[in-house]
């Protein structure tokens, strides 16, 4: 015989309240800050909420399930209107990446979930999937339009540029170094360097 949906009887029943959700949510986050990953327990999460472990139960099957819903509502920031010039493009994402990064706790969460790479990588890679593809993505867009308005050069490796720019966040978050606008321009020169088309020069007989 069948089990029985358990997403269909919710589905039938009293719906879900979306603000015990967003507790919970909110309450894992805070406590993978203060706590790391190995120390937080579902106990803890439902105190701090304020619900009952059968309420987070009926929601999350496991402590990594609902660590990887909360990284899901985790944000990157929203995303800047960029100008058209490549460069200031990039500026401009760097500068909203660099607050992103800067927000409380999310050093710590990256921390705690790169110490639990090898027993359970779905974690790491919901926060890279939530946090830096976005950004990533957003990078390649405008090199790609650089290139297309001539600003970049067709060979420029988006890869490394992409590397240049957010593991430098990282380094400096790590560090507890500022990403104030003195970093954010000199990285960001010598990232130019490295994929802005050169002029090219005409031999005049």
């Amino acid at each position: 015989m069948r089990a029985p949906d358990v997403a269909a009887g919710e589905a039938r029943g009293r719906p879900r309240d979306a603000r015990i959700d967003d507790a919970i949510l909110a309450a894992t986050l805070r406590l993978l800050d203060e706590q790391g990953y190995q120390r937080m327990s579902i106990a803890s999460v439902a105190a701090a909420a304020g619900v009952g472990r059968p309420a987070l139960y009926r929601r999350f099957g496991s402590k990594a399930e609902l660590v990887v819903a909360a990284i899901q509502q985790m944000t990157s920031g929203p995303e800047p209107v960029l100008p058209r010039d490549s460069r200031a493009a990039l500026r401009a994402l760097l500068t909203a990446a660099g607050g992103a990064f800067a927000s409380p706790g999310a050093i710590a969460v990256l921390g705690s979930l790169l110490a639990e790479q090898r027993r359970d990588p779905a974690l790491l890679a919901a926060f890279r999937a939530r946090i830096f593809d976005p950004h990533r993505a957003a990078v390649h867009r405008v090199l790609e339009l650089g290139v297309a308005s001539g600003e970049v050069a067709l060979e420029a490796d988006r890869e490394a540029i992409d590397s240049l720019l957010f593991g430098g966040l990282l380094a400096r978050a790590t560090l507890g170094e500022p990403v104030d606008v003195d970093w954010i321009d000199r990285t960001l020169d010598q990232a130019w360097r490295g994929v802005a088309r050169q002029p090219t020069t005409e031999t005049v007989a």
